[in-house]
Order: C-alpha cells, then sequence, then structure tokens
C-alpha cells in the first residue's frame, strides 16, 4: 500500500513537472502568470492544472503572446466541456484555427476571419466561442460529477506535493540503479568476449570506424 501511495505521488509530480516543461519549452521560458491561470481554472472547473497547462503549451507553439495564450485557453475549456471532447483534442483545434488559416471549429459553428495569429483572428474566435459556449467549463464544475472532479484534483495536488519532496531521492537512486544496470550487462557480456572483441565493442560504442578499428 505504501509503494502505491508513493507511486501514485512520483507519477502525479511527474506529470505535473512534464506539463510544465512542455509550456516552458514552447515559450522559452517560465511564465508564472500561466501557471497562476491554471491554478486558478482548476478551482473553477473539472480541469486538473497540469492538464490546463498541457493545453496552453499547445497554444504557445502558435503565440508567445501571453494574454493571447490565456483567452484561447479559457476558449478551449469551454469547447472541450460543452462538446464533450478529449481537451488535447479541443486544444489542438483551437490553436490551429487561430495560428493557421485553416478554422478547424466550422463544423462547431465557430466563424474566425483575419489573419492567422492576427488580433482580430483571435477576438472573433474568442468571441463566437464564448457566444456559442462560454461558461461552459464552470457550469459542469458545479454539478456533481464536476464536484467529484475537483476533489480528485485537489487530491492530486497533495500528491504532486508529496512527489515533488520525493523528487531528489528518486532521481539518485534512478541514476543508481541506471549504472547499476549498465555495469552489470557490461560484465555479462565481457563474459561471452575475448578481450579483443571486448575492446573492438567498446570503440565502436565511442564513435569509432569501422576502418580505424581495422
Amino acid at each position: 500500500g505504501t509503494i502505491a501511495v508513493v507511486k501514485k505521488a512520483i507519477d502525479a509530480f511527474a506529470r505535473q513537472e512534464l506539463a510544465e516543461k512542455k509550456l516552458s519549452s514552447a515559450l522559452g521560458k517560465t511564465s508564472q502568470e500561466l501557471l497562476d491561470q491554471a491554478s486558478a481554472l482548476q478551482k473553477i472547473t473539472s480541469f486538473g492544472d497540469e492538464a490546463v497547462i498541457e493545453v496552453q503549451a499547445l497554444i504557445a507553439a502558435f503565440t508567445d503572446d501571453e494574454e493571447q495564450i490565456k483567452s484561447l485557453t479559457t476558449a478551449t475549456l469551454d469547447l472541450a466541456a460543452a462538446k464533450g471532447m478529449d481537451l488535447k483534442a479541443a486544444a489542438d483545434m483551437v490553436a490551429k484555427s487561430f495560428g493557421s488559416s485553416t478554422n478547424a471549429l466550422s463544423r462547431y459553428g465557430i466563424q474566425t476571419e483575419g489573419v492567422a495569429g492576427s488580433q482580430e483572428r483571435l477576438t472573433m474566435l474568442v468571441e463566437n466561442t464564448a457566444k456559442l459556449f462560454g461558461g461552459q467549463a464552470v457550469a459542469q464544475a458545479e454539478t456533481m460529477t464536476g464536484a467529484m472532479a475537483q476533489m480528485s484534483n485537489a487530491l492530486g495536488d497533495t500528491s504532486e506535493a508529496m512527489g515533488g519532496m520525493l523528487e531528489p531521492t528518486v532521481i539518485s537512486f534512478s541514476k543508481f540503479i541506471k549504472e547499476a544496470a549498465e555495469g552489470t550487462s557490461e560484465f555479462f557480456r565481457t563474459l561471452s568476449e575475448t578481450t579483443l572483441e571486448t575492446a573492438v565493442r567498446q570503440l565502436r560504442e565511442l564513435g569509432a570506424a569501422a576502418k580505424d578499428i581495422r
């Protein structure tokens, strides 16, 4: 039971860390403002903050303007909630409809015009999404299903905090196991090789050309 709890905590922290890394890589920096938005949206919707950060990261591939990302993120959550869509799929459609000339949202009655990535296109996309689906993500959080999702998200935050506390130990242990496994593999390989064969293999692993080895 203890192992299961620890594993869940580590997995939760790892997902959060990966989501934040995706966002910072897409932006070229860490945005506390966007992380704060993700936390705030978790409190009023049924979506976890790590899922919201992943949405932000997908949108950030098309714009590094944080205000634009925030607006498109809110629109994405409302669309996903209203249509019962996978959040990543909704984010992909919203991001492409904003950042390219293709309007992937037209099938849902959302019209958008203007140059790809422009403020005009953003405004039209966000406003038309709000007209059709505005407030859906918040409204659904007020249902029993939404309340249970919020409870799960809160428990997930607790697991993330525990996983963060365990991170240094897990990293050190993982490196130790990796080095031990590599050393053991090397030992068993050498048992089936001559000294010369071992030397040749190690030279190849170091990138030596076959001509040089000969």
